[in-house]
């Protein structure tokens, strides 16, 4: 094996042009589809950090059928479950908040309109979400601000309000009851998000309790790790906690499927390109593969006359190539550790154009940043390997097929 392959390595530098070339394609082929695969998912990462940080949270739990049917018959009274009981022995949970989201009519002296109320813990809350780093007109919700709020920029203009107004809220609260008071607006939100900052009322937890007439309870609680992208993991363990209860947990995934229907189809468009790169390393491969075997016929029939095996050559052939592909990779591997080891802080700032497009679907970020997760190197490394494998197949074959005398004639 150790003569084979020292014999292979001759080979490889016998034609250096040729060698370099099919080199050079599987460098370029890679490292473009790792940039390529580590811009998208430097996209998507941005896109779902800013949906799950904002309002969906990394993994929530609620009532069952709350998800489906988000009305506040569907709550949790923390009276009959004890949440920190299960959430305390968790240590993967870095931050938790719990949260009452409701709906109600939102009236000022000259106008009214529907909103989203969303009861929070101000302490709490600011770690799991984005409202405290949301831009805010004003100050920001504290623990003791008893009856006052934040509000959506948009609705504050809507109902021609501004920060130390009051404005009066009206609701169908738990099990058809009504609730009614008077609040004083701290601060107006500038989400980026238009469906936001148009219907969005946010108070205290105690606040909302109050209003909705459900003290002691919640919609939901909130939870956030270490990394959003480990959230099946730890919600498979926290589900075993409540197996036998009316408690569902769920991850940011399932209650976000559009997100990931678009990125599934996003993907799928992606992959076209990727194929067609990966195809054209393969006919790469496939024609200087080829070319080395036809030009080496006569001498292929001299090895099987001095006694070695056609199987012997077909490994010879693919070991050779073997070399190339090992080489390409270690290259471009390097190459692609010190782009970005360049790359890892840059942020590509985003066009005026594209940012209005994502802030109408509600996502607020200035740039994108390129990703490293393992899987943006794994797919593109893994996949030239095999395309050039698969394009060894016919070269090396066809010189199992050749005997001495017909490798003679050919040549």
């Amino acid at each position: 094996m150790t003569t084979l392959v020292k014999l292979a390595w001759r080979n490889v530098w016998r034609n250096r042009r040729r060698s370099l070339l099919t080199i050079s394609a599987i460098v370029f082929s890679t490292i473009i589809i790792t940039l390529a695969s580590s811009f998208q998912a430097g996209t998507y990462e941005a896109a779902e950090s800013n949906a799950i940080g904002f309002m969906t949270g990394e993994i929530q739990v609620h009532a069952a059928g709350y998800n489906d049917e988000p009305t506040l018959t569907n709550s949790i009274d923390l009276s009959e479950h004890a949440l920190h009981e299960v959430t305390d022995d968790l240590d993967w949970i870095d931050h938790q908040s719990k949260r009452l989201l409701g709906f109600g009519l939102i009236s000022s002296d000259s106008s009214s309109a529907g909103g989203m109320i969303i009861g929070i813990e101000p302490d709490y809350e600011q770690n799991v979400s984005a409202f405290s780093r949301a831009s805010v007109q004003g100050e920001y919700l504290e623990r003791t601000d008893e009856r006052q709020i934040l509000i959506g920029s948009t609705l504050a203009k809507n109902l021609n309000v501004s920060i130390g107004d009051t404005i009066a809220v009206l609701t169908q609260g738990y099990r058809s009851a009504m609730g009614a008071d008077l609040y004083r607006i701290k601060g107006l939100i500038d989400s980026g998000s238009l469906d936001l900052d148009r219907g969005t009322l946010v108070m205290r937890l105690e606040d909302a309790q109050d209003l909705f007439a459900m003290p002691g309870r919640i919609t939901h609680l909130v939870l956030r790790t270490e990394d959003p992208y480990n959230a099946p993991i730890h919600a498979a363990e926290m589900k075993a906690s409540f197996e036998e209860s009316d408690i569902e947990v769920m991850t940011w995934e399932e209650l976000m499927p559009e997100l990931m229907q678009t990125r599934a189809l996003d993907d799928a468009g992606n992959y076209v390109f990727y194929t067609f790169l990966l195809l054209l390393i393969g006919f790469e491969i496939f024609n200087t593969t080829t070319m080395s075997v036809m030009e080496r016929i006569r001498e292929f029939g001299i090895l099987q006359s001095i006694g070695l095996k056609p199987y012997t050559l077909s490994a010879l052939v693919f070991i050779e190539l073997s070399i190339k592909v090992l080489m390409a990779l270690v290259l471009s591997a390097v190459v692609i550790t010190g782009l970005f080891i360049a790359l890892k802080d840059v942020i590509i700032p985003l066009p005026g154009e594209a940012l209005e497009l994502y802030k109408s679907f509600g996502f607020m970020f200035d740039g994108i940043k390129f990703s490293t997760r393992p899987n943006v190197f794994v797919f593109p490394f893994v996949s030239v390997f095999l395309v050039s494998l698969f394009a060894s197949i016919y070269p090396s074959l066809k010189v199992y097929g050749y005997s001495p005398v017909t490798a003679m004639r050919k040549a």
